[in-house]
């Protein structure tokens, strides 16, 4: 199977998006009002802009010095509608997770993943939505062969298998206090680990779900 080419060809800013058209004739468009720089620039400003990353990104010099993957990048963006319309799906379903299909399921157990791990960190995750997204998370990224990602949440899992016989934890809730300082303090590093985003998700994921 050939990999689509999310390349962007052409470029429109409106007063309110960035709106671009992709080289196998996609449409995707980007609030503006998502990047606090390009939402503040003049119309002049915002019109100074360059594609980077072989096409895949945009970067507006007068902004911001221009990054690799670009201050906007069509990848994030395409995984950022997946994960939506997993999310809508699930809105559909009364947010009951074991009604969607499979694929829809690890789509929404890997932004659950991202989103809670990036604001609080692995229990947030955990205690949030229980080890059976958890499991899903791990399985979605074994599939997508995000190897780095799923050594670190793998690990972050492994430091809570001593809970699941200890009677004093009764909930998941319970888990981080139960832990020893050296086990804190690894938890802490593993979750300053996800947070350096070793795997690009986006690319990944894009690759094996499609956008």
């Amino acid at each position: 199977m050939s990999t689509p080419d999310y390349r962007i060809k052409t470029l429109t800013l409106t007063d309110t998006h960035v709106q671009l058209t992709l080289a196998n004739g996609m449409t995707v468009s980007e609030f503006i009002s998502r990047h606090i720089r390009l939402a503040k620039a003049t119309p002049d400003e915002r019109e100074q802009w360059q594609l980077v990353d072989d096409g895949h990104g945009v970067v507006w010099p007068a902004l911001l010095a221009p990054s690799a993957e670009g201050m906007l990048n069509v990848h994030d963006i395409l995984w950022d509608q997946r994960y939506e319309q997993a999310m809508a799906t699930l809105q559909a379903a009364d947010w009951k997770l074991d009604r969607l299909s499979q694929v829809d399921q690890e789509l929404v157990a890997l932004w659950r993943m991202e989103a809670d791990i990036n604001n609080g960190g692995f229990m947030q995750f955990l205690c949030n939505w229980g080890d059976a997204t958890c499991q899903l998370a791990l399985q979605a990224l074994r599939k997508i062969d995000a190897v780095h990602m799923l050594d670190i949440l793998s690990r972050m899992r492994g430091l809570i298998d001593r809970f699941e016989a200890m009677p004093e934890v009764v909930q998941l809730n319970d888990i981080y206090g139960a832990m020893t300082e050296a086990e804190q303090e690894e938890l802490e590093r593993l979750d300053e680990a996800f947070w350096e985003y070793p795997d690009s998700l986006s690319r990944l994921g894009l690759r094996f779900y499609g956008a």
